[in-house]
């Protein structure tokens, strides 16, 4: 499974820079996101609706645009795009992410203040049950502890039910990776799935 992901990573990453220098055609009606040259904000269209993206390099979000896109695609997209990237206790930057420096770091290039720590990232948006997750929500769990029922992991959905669940997340053991809740210590370790996108 690990090596369909990075896969899917490279091909996505070839495909966004391939368009971004030559501009050509439609993936799927989508647009990949114009570069401007002023180096100004940028705008992400979600069914016509415009998000400033403030704070974000144009050339490092390779997000998708258009009518089938919407911005849980994009925070998904970008997400996947950092795997394999460095666990660091405390990271916030694309030198290393812990996990909720992590979930900081990909939600703050579209236009979200997300606070650092899993304490306070379990407690945003409204609690939803696990059949009625989606992309880009942000599911938590307990620490290594299973005794202790506090937020101690966190990662963002990158699958919808009925498929299973897997997420996206920086762990201490391989960096920013890919998981499956179910049928895993994960699911022993479950507390909530949070809703932070509309």
């Amino acid at each position: 499974m690990k090596k369909i992901w990075i896969i899917f990573g490279v091909l996505l990453s070839a495909l966004v820079l391939y368009k971004t220098i030559f501009g050509q055609g439609d993936l799927l009606g989508d647009k990949v996101r114009q570069i401007s040259s002023d180096g100004g904000d940028k705008v992400f269209h979600q069914d016509s609706v415009a998000t400033t993206l403030a704070d974000a390099h144009p050339a490092s979000l390779g997000v998708l645009e258009g009518k089938y896109a919407t911005k849980a695609d994009s925070v998904v997209a970008f997400a996947l795009q950092r795997y394999g990237a460095d666990y660091t206790y405390g990271g916030v930057t694309e030198e290393g992410f812990d996990c909720s420096g992590f979930i900081t770091y990909v939600f703050q290039q579209f236009g979200m203040s997300i606070p650092h720590g899993t304490t306070y990232q379990a407690k945003l948006g409204e609690s939803v049950s696990m059949q009625e997750a989606k992309k880009g929500d942000l599911i938590v769990f307990t620490g290594t502890n299973l005794e202790d029922r506090t937020p101690g992991h966190i990662g963002i959905v990158i699958t919808n039910p009925p498929k299973a669940i897997q997420f996206v997340h920086s762990s201490s053991n391989g960096g920013v990776k890919v998981s499956e809740a179910e049928g895993t210590l994960y699911q022993k370790r479950f507390l909530d799935i949070r809703r932070v996108l509309p």
